[in-house]
């Protein structure tokens, strides 16, 4: 497992992952975390929780990295584990997940949360207990007008959601439970990037929230 620290980029084996397990009391993965906002925010409102944030781009994650590998005095936060990979290709050593997250995916996650790819969905799946919490957000705008990651999937509503998305995730492991629209205080809660630049520059901002477990 490929952890980012800031500049350095070290190794973090399965015995040194599995004590920061050990050590917690649940392991939040958040996949497709882009610079890390959400992940860090996690980290420091549920200091007993080890929270994962994962992404194929290493860079984007460098200031948050930093920032978690701090002195805790001095705002560092060691329960944040900043990790380089892609959501297809987990890293061996990821294990005892009891909350997914993947908010605002794009490029290759979006296509695959959409269920162009059940073996990412599985993979994901694979890393979890069973009962793991799942939330998704989905920014509606990639269809408006549709970007090519979404391909031949219709814009998803709360209603065609648990029609059409919940089969493919049974498939892969998934179990949708629930789907709504998420108002403007929703979103904001989210603390990514991604929500607050683009709630900032439309007038209207639409985000559906998928929620449901991993059940075995």
């Amino acid at each position: 497992m490929r952890r980012v620290t800031g500049k350095q980029v070290v190794e973090v084996g399965a015995a040194e992952f599995d004590a920061m397990v050990e050590r917690h009391d649940g392991v939040v993965l958040d996949v497709g975390t882009g610079d890390g906002k959400h992940a860090f925010h996690l980290a420091r409102e549920r200091p007993g929780e080890l929270v994962v944030a994962l992404d194929a781009a290493k860079d984007n994650m460098r200031k948050v990295a930093t920032k978690a590998a701090a002195n805790p005095k001095k705002g560092g936060l060691p329960n944040l584990l900043c990790v380089w990979a892609a959501a297809e290709r987990l890293p061996a050593e990821l294990r005892g997940v009891t909350e997914l997250h993947v908010l605002m995916p794009w490029g290759s996650l979006l296509r695959g949360v959409l269920g162009s790819d059940p073996a990412m969905l599985s993979g994901l799946a694979g890393v979890c207990v069973p009962g793991a919490k799942l939330l998704i957000t989905l920014n509606l705008h990639a269809w408006r007008p549709p970007v090519p990651e979404v391909g031949e999937h219709p814009e998803p509503t709360p209603e065609s959601a648990l029609v059409d998305l919940a089969p493919r995730f049974a498939a892969a492991g998934w179990r949708l439970d629930d789907a709504r629209y998420l108002d403007a205080e929703a979103v904001a809660a989210l603390s990514t990037s991604w929500t607050r630049r683009l709630n900032s520059s439309r007038e209207r901002f639409d985000v559906l929230e998928l929620t449901g477990v991993i059940p075995s």
